[in-house]
């Protein structure tokens, strides 16, 4: 992973297990494997090492998760509407 300047002094920090943060990432994960497999949401999930990756990795997948969280809200409205029709 090519490393970008950091803002936040804190960016450089590993990222501990126990922690929120790691908790945060591991939901993310799971969304990320229902969207793309397990073999590829692992393997991008474990070039995260530091808070910097972590948020890298969160800044990448948030439109794509949004984007899909829409579509199923989408599809979901438009079935309940279609129930109610007949």
């Amino acid at each position: 992973m090519t490393q970008i300047p950091s803002t936040d002094p804190r960016d450089d920090e590993l990222v501990r297990d126990g922690t929120s943060l790691m908790g945060y990432l591991h939901v993310v994960r799971k969304a990320h494997i229902a969207l793309v497999g397990r073999d590829e949401a692992h393997r991008r999930f474990h070039l995260i090492s530091t808070r910097g990756h972590a948020k890298q990795y969160i800044e990448e997948l948030m439109p794509l998760l949004i984007q899909e969280r829409h579509k199923h809200r989408q599809r979901r409205i438009g079935g309940e509407l279609q129930s109610k029709r007949t």
